[in-house]
């Protein structure tokens, strides 16, 4: 595990490095930019470059289908030590301005947590919602469910249930309403 996070750090430093070093090199031009080792070692290009911000977007991906985004700014000369922060984050994409870091949570997400609720859509989908199924704010759909097999099945109250929205506080409730409905599960035929 240590050498794997040592192998992302040495990643990370050689990308941000080339990231700076390119930046710097890019803003100047002829006898302005200088060689390299003045810039580096404190020219005016390099002091003014350093002082700027960079954008990290920080997206995070959730199993109930919920992606959102947080951006934050960091100054170059601080952005390695940002990096080890993000740890177990992938790199999705990078330029001289912003790096956007993606990381898949093995969760469901704060909103879902807060008012997820499992219902049926009006064509018969598993479906998860932000609220009840009657506002009909679908965040996720799984699959058609054979309703003539639920309903002989299982009894009248969990029908309803389902029907009304079953109410879904983590990660244990979530998959125990797709384990319970997946067996209604329609085939694809």
């Amino acid at each position: 595990m240590r050498k794997k996070w040592m192998v992302y750090a040495s990643w990370a430093f050689a990308l941000v490095t080339g990231l700076v070093v390119g930046s710097i090199l890019s803003q100047g031009s002829g006898k302005e930019a200088g060689t390299l080792t003045q810039l580096l070692s404190g020219g005016k290009r390099s002091m003014e470059v350093a002082g700027n911000s960079y954008e990290l977007v920080l997206a995070r991906s959730y199993l109930c289908g919920v992606r959102d985004e947080e951006r934050k700014p960091v100054a170059i000369n601080h952005l390695a030590v940002s990096m080890v922060d993000y740890k177990g984050w992938e790199i999705v994409t990078a330029d001289s301005n912003k790096m956007i870091l993606m990381k898949r949570e093995h969760d469901i997400s704060p909103e879902c947590k807060e008012n997820g609720h499992f219902g049926l859509s009006t064509d018969g989908m598993l479906t998860l919602f932000h609220g009840v199924p009657s506002d009909k704010e679908v965040v996720q759909t799984f699959y058609r469910i054979n309703t003539v097999k639920m309903e002989a099945s299982l009894p009248k109250e969990e029908v309803d249930s389902l029907k009304r929205g079953i109410r879904v506080r983590d990660l244990a409730e979530y998959n125990s309403v797709l384990s319970t409905y997946g067996e209604f599960q329609l085939s694809e035929e």
